[in-house]
């Protein structure tokens, strides 16, 4: 049971980061997507689940700032091995997307603050949290109808994609829920080896198609690791996957639906008013130079850090 309830939390978490990630991101059915391509997402963002789970566990991570240094080391594998976006611009792209979008949106926000509005005994925290998510998620998606590759879908297609990608990560919260009441113990070969193939695809193709990738990717790593476990040093066992144990109600996960509500209803109004405003560009303003901040931020509160002052 133990296997399988880990399994189970691995692939919940996976969906999780495909929504915040790809889903939220794109914020529409793109020409190229297609059920495989998706499910290869789905896969791919778990293994990744995978290594940031075990890093969580691990490192003892029990603080947002050391939580911040595990969604770094996923926003960086994601970015920097599985594709190659960390390298494309530089420095300004070590933090979009790496550090603005998956560590700060996806881990902080997505992973930690709506799993932790779930287990909440206010009735209504995930509802609001969710709500802000939705509007701003809704004037960031208007942004793609002024991207070169970007197109404006219709209210109904934007509607279905919102509501059907957010059913997914509703049962995948459930499921994360369900499944965190058995410690995650990943295997030790599990591990090896799925670190051996991150490494592999790395030297033999993200290597090949940006060289000096071998350089910048494992300063990186090294920085974050160095945070980690110095929290590590200074931590007790657990991690914050203890507190997403026990069960969410029903009316919790459907309050999640608020998301999509509020999104489509920017969306529409958008629509209706004919807007063409970069939006995008709010974002990228504010949170690149906050991704820098919040990294070095999380250095400097862990290696200055008293035993147990952030527990």
């Amino acid at each position: 049971m133990r296997t399988l309830k880990n399994l189970l939390l691995v692939l919940s978490t996976g969906y999780i980061f495909v929504y915040f990630s790809e889903h939220l991101f794109w914020a529409r059915i793109r020409p190229d997507d297609s059920l495989g391509n998706w499910l290869a997402a789905w896969i791919a963002y778990s293994l990744i689940a995978f290594i940031f789970l075990t890093v969580v566990t691990y490192f003892r991570v029990k603080n947002l700032w050391a939580l911040f240094l595990a969604g770094a080391v996923f926003g960086w594998l994601a970015e920097g091995v599985v594709v190659q976006t960390t390298y494309e611009m530089l420095p300004l792209s070590i933090s979009f997307t790496g550090l603005a979008w998956h560590a700060l949106i996806t881990v902080w926000i997505g992973w930690y603050a709506v799993q932790k509005s779930l287990h909440a005994p206010v009735s209504f925290s995930t509802l609001k949290l969710v709500g802000v998510i939705g509007l701003c998620s809704g004037f960031w998606a208007i942004s793609m109808w002024v991207e070169p590759d970007g197109g404006i879908s219709s209210l109904s297609q934007y509607a279905t994609f919102a509501f059907v990608t957010t059913l997914l990560v509703v049962v995948a919260y459930w499921l994360a829920s369900w499944s965190a009441s058995e410690p995650f113990t990943p295997n030790r070969w599990t591990t090896i080896l799925v670190a051996a193939a991150f490494v592999l695809y790395f030297l033999f193709i993200a290597v090949p198609a940006v060289p000096f990738a071998l350089i910048v990717l494992p300063i990186l790593l090294a920085l974050a690791y160095f945070g980690l476990r110095r929290n590590q040093q200074q931590e007790t066992n657990g991690s914050l996957l203890e507190h997403f144990r026990g069960r969410v109600s029903i009316w919790k996960l459907l309050s999640l639906f608020a998301l999509p509500i509020a999104n489509v209803a920017v969306y529409a109004l958008a629509l209706s008013l004919e807007l063409r405003w970069q939006t995008n560009w709010i974002l990228y303003l504010i949170t690149t130079p906050l991704g820098f901040i919040l990294f070095g931020v999380s250095l400097f509160k862990l290696w200055n850090r008293k035993h147990q002052e952030l527990a």
